[in-house]
């Protein structure tokens, strides 16, 4: 840094009176605002076609000049010097383009006493030719490139060429821009173009000089924002990233540059600073280097005497205004900043958008704009929870763990879209509890469905189930819902979002789908589809309209009873209990699944054996989108972003055209279910097509109380079943609604003889023998759920096609063989991320428990091993068998292992964790499962690997297209690491610069693994005996946490009677939902604004503001933060105050 002895950095003088700008466009219009804030008077100049240019309004006057063209105007410099004269300006600055780097400009400005603001005429001869440039760079000991002095001509470029090596870019020495150069690969690609870049040269700066320099490929173009005050202090504002360019322009530009090491910088500055202040550089400039990626190491390329165009993201990091900067500097009052430099923070890019037809080649498209009318919807407020969802959403990727999404409410969202003429797959948005406010960029046809929310266009009520015209610029506004939970929002042609496994639906917890795959954020734009259908927007029945019951209605919901029922899990009293109860659904509900508060369950038997400790647990099998699922006590309704696979008892599943009821429940509504037949189903199921198609109601409405009956004498759960024989084992078809049959092979006991069984029919039905109507066919570990269309086939029908089916088996089992790679993974036991998990159960869901404080320690003693290092020891020789995938979502492996003596036997959490981190590796029953996300869980967890789920599929690891990584019938073998190179590890994998090891030409023999079975018997049985010992032991000291009692109502901490007290003269502030109290934004005797936020509610894992209803002195606080609340309970009082 050079010392400053001789300047004031600020003096009483004044500042320039007035600066006329040499430039037009985007450039011009930025220096005039910084201008007008300096209170210095701006002084535009425009040519004929640009008077009516944005930068000739900006500016405190404008002049024009005569011509229409750039030469004819912004680059006659004797034009504009006497504009300058003519408006007495003191300065003239440039911007970047046209004279900011003339030299012979520069000077007819001093010689007219007018000032130049920039760098010296001087520096602009310096470092305005790049071969003299090269020159400075070598005297301040810079990094150069191989290159030649000016070329005389082809002759002597040919001789440099062999000097210097190919490829080679032929450059114009003058002007900058990335034009008149050429990348050459040999020498006869040097003299096609030797002349051709002549001419540009010429033609665009008047200099037909040109020379070589090496060309290197794999680079990046970095350069260095340099400042100086012309005395020798030259300081360096960061680097900027410009590689991502097209035809040699710059396209994206980024401030700091990514994966750029922090040695690699300091020298880029470094070097930039040397460079500046051998020259006493003046005012802004960038110094260019192309960096080398195969050897880390860059090279000088120019420097640029001016602004950049790309300068506004070193000035959004840095806090300041170079503009600004450079007329204080040229008024010889520098900024203070240039010797005190701020500190960068934060990242800034700057994309640049090209003018281009891409129908054409992306050929330049000049032209007016006379209109710019985006086909879109502006988000302004997105509400609490808003998403982007489509029908029938994301299905056929069951059997890999990938939920469905769509909408909760299917029905309502299907008649939106027929309201505005689109296909029923059209995306729509569902609004949940609170909607969004929207500005609409293009005239269209909207329909408002599903839970009632005041909805006001632009001011003015407009009403649900209708089609309504909105026209460009209006606003629409919904508000909170006051009957029912999810509203709709379907726009003709819907939402234009990309596609991700053949859905436009959100998957929030995954990721991915609908807009950036998350809720939506004000800000936000949706694009806008073509409409393809030719219907025309219709009005509906009011028949078709549902009733959402009140506060003291239940719902009423038909079910069908299976497929795990009574005997087998329940007791036949507790099925009755089922149907008799009222539930009421608990404030933790969401799109994954609903809880349900009611009587806790009896149970059959007392535990789930391999399966786990407690009587739900079963051995993994698919469920049913609508199943109720009993994960422990705990009654769950699994919904459309609910998981695939698992290992709980499902008693009961919702009718496929009664789901859409399940959308609309909210916290605290109570439910009634009753049992229905599979033809009562199929029945609703087309009547409610059948009204979606015609819009109108052909049918009369039947209570479901009248459709049922009582369940344990009317109903089975067992469609059909089959004795064991000979060659094959006993097989049950289970009821799992009316679009769903699981087939279960053998005792209730794991036998990889049953999941081979499981693929054979697979086989069977998918390669061999095809059965119209199936849809889908996902396994479990001694199970295949079948899920079908039943308007295309009957149940009984495909009844007869599956035990058809069954028959055509092969009966010998030594014959058959699968692939079945061996994957390698790294495992971190214990790292802090597994830990982190249990912890966090213990604060906030259960503090005791067997399993508890630590996973492994429990392992340990319940499969009675000597020590910790025991389970270690065996995790990491086992070779688990994946059985199914999805396991607790996308792809998550539910494997075990093939030698029965590495079996660790568990217990799953009871209630489930809230939250597992993505990659968490657990053990639940005797199965291993690695968490594809982060999610809910009940797994043992024991370490941590590597990501096995890669949205993008950006690692050849993840083959044939699909996003996860394991197949059915892999191996998956770990290897221990420690956690600190895990982390490093799993990014590199995420991001596709690490494979894993897979061995592909590996077969499973069922035959030869039957043999290994009989030939280690007595070695398993001694295992597995003393493991049963240990298991027996642990299960005599098991005992059910009766504090977790259901309850049918929910409690405060205060009483109810003191709580809804009208007191006069002071206003209750009340729940309009039920949940618990997450913030509390107010004290007692605070004062408060009229609509103000002051309660913070958390319901179905959203955020919900309680605002203040007047304006007022805060009475007393009637809650506290952790506590659950009624719809209706008094959170707070306020006392009114005169305005």
């Amino acid at each position: 840094m050079g010392q400053v002895d001789n300047l004031s950095v600020s003096s009483n003088e004044p500042m320039f009176k007035s600066v006329l700008i040499a430039n037009r466009g985007e450039i011009a219009v930025r220096i005039a605002r910084t201008l007008r804030s300096m209170g210095i008077r701006s002084v535009a100049i425009y040519s004929e076609v640009d008077r009516y240019s944005a930068h000739v309004t900006a500016a405190d006057s404008a002049v024009a000049l005569k011509g229409n063209t750039p030469a004819e105007t912004y680059l006659r410099g004797d034009l504009i010097i006497a504009t300058a004269k003519s408006q007495n300006v003191e300065a003239i600055i440039p911007g970047y383009g046209f004279l900011s780097e003339n030299v012979d400009f520069a000077v007819q400005c001093e010689a007219a006493g007018i000032c130049f603001i920039g760098p010296t005429p001087e520096q602009l001869r310096q470092f305005g030719l790049k071969h003299i440039a090269y020159e400075a760079a070598a005297n301040a000991d810079l990094p150069l490139l191989p290159h030649s002095e000016l070329l005389a001509d082809v002759e002597e470029a040919k001789l440099k060429a062999q000097t210097i090596g190919y490829p080679v870019m032929l450059k114009s020495t003058a002007g900058s821009g990335g034009m008149a150069m050429e990348r050459c690969n040999d020498e006869n690609h040097l003299v096609d173009v030797f002349s051709k870049v002549k001419r540009a040269a010429a033609k665009l700066y008047s200099d037909d000089g040109v020379y070589l320099e090496h060309c290197i490929d794999d680079a990046r173009h970095i350069e260095v924002q340099i400042f100086g005050d012309g005395h020798g202090h030259v300081i360096a504002l960061n680097e900027r990233d410009c590689s991502l360019q097209r035809r040699h322009q710059k396209i994206v530009e980024e401030t700091p540059p990514p994966n750029l090491s922090d040695n690699v910088r300091a020298r880029l500055r470094d070097a930039a600073i040397r460079l500046g202040t051998s020259v006493k550089y003046r005012s802004a400039g960038t110094v260019e280097f192309v960096y080398d990626r195969t050897c880390n190491e860059f090279y000088f390329l120019e420097v640029n005497c001016r602004l950049q165009v790309e300068h506004p993201v070193t000035e959004a990091t840095h806090g300041i205004d170079l503009i600004e900067w450079m007329v204080s500097l040229a008024a010889e009052e520098p900024p203070r900043a240039l010797y005190s430099p701020p500190t960068p923070e934060g990242v800034a890019i700057e994309v640049r958008i090209c003018s281009e037809d891409p129908l054409r080649n992306f050929h330049p498209s000049s032209g007016t704009l006379s209109q710019y009318q985006p086909n879109a919807v502006e988000v302004l407020t997105a509400g609490t929870y808003t998403t982007i969802q489509d029908y029938p959403g994301r299905v056929g990727h069951w059997d890999a763990g990938v939920p469905p999404s769509g909408p909760m409410d299917d029905y309502a969202f299907r008649l939106a879209n027929r309201l505005v003429g689109n296909a029923e797959n059209a995306a729509g948005l569902e609004c949940t509890l609170v909607g969004p406010s929207l500005r609409f960029h293009i005239s269209t046809i909207i329909a408002i469905t599903g839970a009632t929310m005041n909805a006001v266009l632009d001011g003015t009520s407009v009403d649900s189930w209708k089609p309504i015209p909105v026209q460009a610029g209006q606003i629409l506004k919904l508000e909170r819902s006051t009957s029912g939970c999810r509203t709709y929002i379907a726009v003709r042609g819907g939402f234009d979002v990309p596609i991700y496994l053949d859905s436009r639906s959100t998957f929030v917890l995954g990721k991915f789908g609908g807009y950036a795959g998350r809720i939506l954020k004000s800000g936000d734009m949706l694009f806008i589809d073509k409409c393809i259908s030719d219907s025309i927007p219709s009005s509906i029945s009011d028949a078709l309209i549902p009733h959402y019951p009140a506060e003291d209605e239940e719902w009423q919901v038909g079910v069908l009873y299976g497929p795990h029922g009574a005997p087998d899990f329940f007791m036949s009293d507790y099925i009755d209990q089922f149907f008799a109860t009222i539930w009421q659904v608990h404030h933790n509900s969401n799109r994954l699944g609903v809880r349900l508060l009611g009587p806790k369950p009896t149970w059959s038997r007392s535990n789930g054996g391999e399966a786990g400790l407690h009587p739900s647990n079963i051995h993994d099998c698919e469920y049913a989108v609508g199943s109720i699922n009993f994960t422990g006590d705990t009654p769950i309704i699994l919904t459309q972003d609910g998981p695939s696979l698992g290992g709980f008892v499902c008693p009961v599943t919702i009718a496929k055209a009664e789901l859409w009821k399940i959308g609309q429940m909210k916290p605290n509504d109570r439910i009634r279910f009753f049992p229905i037949t599979f033809d009562q189903a199929l029945t609703m199921e087309h009547d409610q097509d059948k009204s979606l198609a015609t819009l109108t109601s052909s049918t009369t409405y039947i209570p479901l109380s009248l459709l049922s009956s009582s369940a344990s004498t009317t109903f089975e759960c067992i469609l059909a079943q089959l004795p064991e024989t000979a060659t094959r084992p006993t097989v049950v078809y289970r009821q799992a609604g009316d679009h769903y049959i699981l087939i279960e092979y053998g005792a209730m006991q794991l036998d990889l003889r049953y999941r081979f069984r499981v693929h054979l029919l697979m086989e069977e039905l998918r390669d061999h023998h095809p059965v119209n109507g199936i849809l889908e066919l996902a396994p479990g570990v001694r199970s295949l759920q079948i899920r079908y269309d039943s308007r295309v086939i009957h149940q009984q029908q495909l009844i007869v096609a599956l035990l058809a089916a069954e028959d055509r088996l092969p009966t010998e089992e030594s014959d058959i063989c699968v692939k079945s790679r061996i994957v390698y993974l790294p495992l971190a036991i214990e790292d802090s991320a597994t830990l982190d998990a249990v912890k966090r159960y213990r604060e906030t869901v259960k503090e005791s428990a067997p399993w508890l404080p630590n996973n492994v320690d429990f392992i340990q003693r319940i499969n009675g091993l000597p020590s910790r290092d025991d389970v270690r020891r065996i995790v990491f020789d086992a070779s688990y068998l994946v059985l199914g995938l999805g396991d607790v979502y996308l792809g998550a492996p539910c494997a075990v292992p093939i030698d029965p003596r590495h079996r660790l036997l568990t217990s799953k959490y009871n209630p489930a964790r809230t939250f597992t981190a993505e990659g968490t590796v657990g053990i639940g029953g005797v199965y291993m499962c690695i968490y594809g996300m982060d999610s809910p869980g009940g797994y043992q967890l024991i370490g941590r690997t590597l990501p096995i789920w890669n949205t993008f599929v950006n690692n050849t690891a993840f083959e044939d297209g699909h996003p996860w990584l394991l197949r059915f019938f892999d191996q998956v073998r770990f290897y221990p690491v420690e956690e600190k190179e895990l982390s490093i590890q799993r990014d590199a994998f995420r991001q596709g610069r690490l494979s894993v090891r897979i061995v592909q030409d590996n077969v499973f023999n069922l035959g030869e693994y039957n043999a290994f079975l009989k030939r280690e018997s007595e070695s398993i049985a001694n295992f597995t005996a003393k493991q049963a010992a240990a298991f027996a032991e642990e299960v005599s000291h098991w005992q059910l946490d009766d504090s977790r009692d259901r309850k049918y109502t929910v409690t405060n901490g205060h009483d109810i009677a003191e709580t809804q007290q009208v007191i006069d003269g002071q206003v209750n502030v009340i729940a309009d939902i039920c949940g618990s109290v997450w913030k509390i934004l107010v004290e007692e005797e605070g004062m408060v604004e009229m609509n103000a936020p002051v309660i913070t509610l958390e319901a179905m894992k959203m955020e919900l503001t309680v605002r203040s209803p007047i304006a007022g002195r805060v009475c007393s606080v009637l809650c506290h933060t952790g506590q659950l609340v009624a719809a209706g309970d008094v959170l707070l009082r306020i006392e009114p105050v005169e305005q």
